[in-house]
């Protein structure tokens, strides 16, 4: 730079002066021109040099004084700074500066004016011990300390640095921090980090992918905060960054782990499927033909008696099967409630019924006690999962009757209102059996535990009954609970909340079913013993019934015009095409194909697997092991026949 010969003189520049502003330009050539309280600002003399002048910059600021006015050269913008100059006697100003630029006689131009606020400064009585201090930190902290300017140059860079990223601080310092993330790795770093530093605000806390010096990548995590000259301008960014990278590895090894676990959960869930699959078909035919052979008139009694035994250990081996996959759904949170109306009582009352036998087999008495208002018709029905109370029910009386030897079992059922449409329903199963301590009770409701080892011995049992029942009480909202003393029985307590339900009309109970004998029927089962089964429980209805060994097989059949089936029974595990792609290749078939009853046999019987055999097109679902009364009333719903 040189001095311009023309130098700003006037009245105006005197009026400047008065109010302690001095004025100056910069010439895109390199000269420039002082005012006189340019130069007393500076202590300089007219005729000095630009060297001159660049000398009393601050060592600190001198480099950002030319970039921001060849920034405003460069962007034909204004320019706010606060920077400092150090005279000859080493006392240092504070000067605040403003500057335009502008298209002058000359050519380009940058005009400004400076405040000397030094004083202002000295009263503000800046305290250096604070410096001091944010010195000491920054050269002692283990984290990474940065201050940059509003386009992204630092201008300072903590010694951390150097165990972090590897650099020496005056290595960094001048240089962009663009320069240090990987854009290859996070492509949005870039854009976010400039976004960051363009924002008028902090931005919260940001992470970036950061290059080390040896090329290497760290993960840092930082906060970056803004600082505002007295105008309320942005100057700089101060953040401070921690090295993440072990978190970042942990997140990583958690993300694996929990991709692990679901991939476990599924093949455990795909595992139990197709061992449900595997034991619901032997069982069905064990209990299905145990039933028919028991209907044989001319069977001896000693064999009869054989059979039936046959019949309960099946049962009891399905409930097993049952009680394993329950807890596994529920433990997995795959277990759906199939919420509907029902009647409590009658909930209760063949619940009773079902079980009556086996109290009558221990000459034990079940006394059914029902408390108001549920003895009124408009108040006796409730919206909820029927099935699972009433599967909480039998095994609450399973129990009762298992462990209790002599005397009777009570159930006491009643509802207090809740609100205007709601009920507290609560039942309750007390027995004058063997009774458990304390000990025992503190354990009873944990899977695969009983109240005494001994007990699986003598009255056998998984331990899973009870653990069962309270996760599905807990799952509909309820409670359940116990009291009981050694030797004085036990009374178990069950309680849910539920919407009261109009009463709706009862569907006829299965063993009631009359099947019309002029039905003709396609069964497609790809397991001999199971058509075999079933061909024998329709037999004595007198439909006509035609079989496909898979789906394949069911898909001819119903596209050849002469086989006007009115039903079709289909199995949904079958080789050569399952029973799921042979509906939906049925129901695009013309004329009969897209109307047909068809009803899926399976061991599926969740609420939503059902639900989704409804959208694969099946009319209907009869779970396996396949009970003759459910098999009869689900072809009759489906046929719409009046019973």
């Amino acid at each position: 730079m040189q001095q311009c010969p023309d130098s700003l003189l006037g009245d105006e520049h005197a009026l400047l002066a008065l109010a302690g502003v001095a004025a100056w330009k910069y010439f895109f050539d390199g000269q420039f021109d002082f005012s006189p309280a340019m130069y007393d600002m500076f202590e300089l003399e007219p005729g000095c040099t630009g060297q001159d002048v660049l000398a009393r910059y601050h060592p600190d600021d001198r480099n950002y004084v030319t970039r921001g006015i060849a920034k405003t050269f460069a962007t034909k913008g204004t320019l706010s700074s606060h920077y400092r100059i150090q005279l000859p006697s080493g006392n240092i100003r504070q000067i605040l500066s403003r500057a335009t630029y502008k298209n002058g006689e000359k050519g380009p131009e940058v005009v400004g004016v400076n405040i000397d606020v030094t004083s202002h400064f000295n009263e503000m009585k800046i305290d250096f011990e604070e410096v001091r201090r944010f010195k000491f930190i920054s050269e002692n902290a283990r984290d990474l300390i940065f201050r940059y300017t509003s386009d992204g140059v630092f201008t300072f860079v903590s010694p951390a640095v150097k165990p972090i990223l590897g650099y020496e601080p005056e290595e960094l310092v001048g240089r962009s921090v663009f320069d240090f993330i990987d854009p290859t790795a996070h492509p949005k770093a870039s854009q976010a980090l400039n976004s960051i530093i363009m924002s008028k605000g902090s931005s919260g806390p940001t992470e970036v992918l950061s290059i080390r010096k040896d090329g290497s990548r760290v993960w840092l995590e930082g906060n970056p905060r803004p600082a505002h000259n007295v105008f309320g301008e942005l100057i700089e960014w101060v953040d401070v960054l921690r090295d993440i990278s072990e978190r970042k590895d942990a997140e990583r090894a958690l993300v694996k782990a929990l991709a692990e676990a679901d991939a476990a959960a599924e093949a455990k869930s795909q595992f139990l499927a197709n061992m449900s699959h595997e034991l619901r078909t032997p069982l069905t035919s064990i209990i299905g033909f145990s039933d028919l052979l028991s209907r044989e008139e001319m069977l001896p009694e000693h064999s009869r008696d054989f059979v039936n035994k046959i019949s309960r250990a099946s049962r009891t081996l399905l409930n097993v099967v049952n009680d394993v996959l329950d807890l596994s759904k529920l433990e997995s949170g795959a277990l759906e409630l199939d919420f509907t109306s029902f009647n409590p009582v009658r909930l209760i009352e063949d619940a009773i019924s079902l079980l009556a036998p086996q109290a009558e087999s221990k000459g034990l008495d079940i006394q059914f006690q029902v408390e108001p208002p549920l003895c009124g018709a408009a108040q006796s029905w409730l919206h909820g999962d029927d099935m699972r109370i009433n599967q909480v029910l039998l095994n609450l009386l399973s129990n009762a009757i298992k462990f209790t030897d002599n005397g009777t079992i009570a159930v006491n059922v009643s509802a207090q209102p809740r609100g205007a449409s709601r009920m507290l329903l609560t039942i309750s199963v007390a027995d004058s059996g063997v009774g458990m301590s304390a000990d025992q009770l503190a354990k009873l409701f944990d899977r695969f535990s009983q109240a005494d080892g001994s007990i699986s011995r003598r009255y056998g049992g998984t331990g899973l009954g009870l653990a069962i029942s309270r996760r599905l009480m807990e799952l509909m909202g309820g409670s359940i609970s116990v009291e009981s003393e050694p030797g004085r029985g036990s009374c178990f307590t069950v309680e849910v909340e539920l919407d009261v339900s109009e009463p709706v009309e009862e569907a006829a109970r299965e063993s009631a079913v009359q099947l019309d004998r002029s039905i003709n029927i396609l069964l497609a089962e790809d397991h001999p013993a199971n058509r075999e089964l079933l061909g024998a429980l329709l037999k004595d209805s007198g439909v006509k019934l035609s079989f496909a060994t898979n789906g394949a097989e069911a898909l001819s059949m119903m596209s050849e015009g002469e086989n006007d089936f009115d039903l079709v029974l289909m199995d949904i595990q079958m080789p050569v095409m399952d029973g799921v792609s042979a509906t939906k290749a049925i129901r695009q078939l013309k004329g009969r194909g897209a109307t047909v009853p068809i009803i899926a046999l399976s061991a599926n019987v969740l609420p939503g697997q059902i639900r989704q055999y409804e959208q694969d097109g099946f009319s209907g679902h009869v779970g396996k092991p396949i009970n003759v009364g459910v098999l009869f009333a689900a072809i009759s719903n489906a046929l719409h026949v009046t019973t």
